[in-house]
């Protein structure tokens, strides 16, 4: 299950590609219903993922560092959720307690859906999520 907060981070990047221009935290927070400090918390992280770019000064704001159709949502889930992976046996280290990651049956399908679930991640963008 993805974070709120990881929730929240598509929701600003669709918010900004819609708007296409500068927006405050105050505007973006208002507009999407999501509380100004989340909104600063998010675009922390995407700012230095660069996907966003903010302009500080009294008038300043955020807005997309790139392309909608190049932001893609797996993009934006793996900058904000600690793991994407369905299971813990697909993490790097191959955690399993009977130690058997390289011949279970499980793994074996666990692995085929990751994969799935990946590319079809990879494939959306925010262009096509706005569609």
């Amino acid at each position: 299950q993805l974070n709120i907060t990881t929730d929240y981070a598509i929701r600003i990047v669709s918010y900004l590609a819609i708007r296409g221009e500068l927006v405050n935290s105050e505007t973006i927070a208002s507009v999407m219903g999501i509380p100004r400090g989340y909104v600063l918390k998010i675009t922390k992280k995407l700012v230095r993922a660069g996907i966003a770019a903010r302009v500080i000064g009294a008038q300043g704001g955020f807005l997309l560092d790139k392309g909608p159709e190049k932001i893609s949502l797996y993009e934006i889930i793996n900058i904000m959720e600690p793991t994407t992976r369905l299971n813990r046996c697909l993490e790097e280290d191959k955690y399993c307690s009977r130690f058997a990651t390289e011949n279970c049956p499980v793994r074996f399908f666990y692995s085929g859906l990751q994969k799935l679930l990946e590319t079809k991640l990879q494939e959306m963008t925010v262009a096509d999520l706005l569609q």
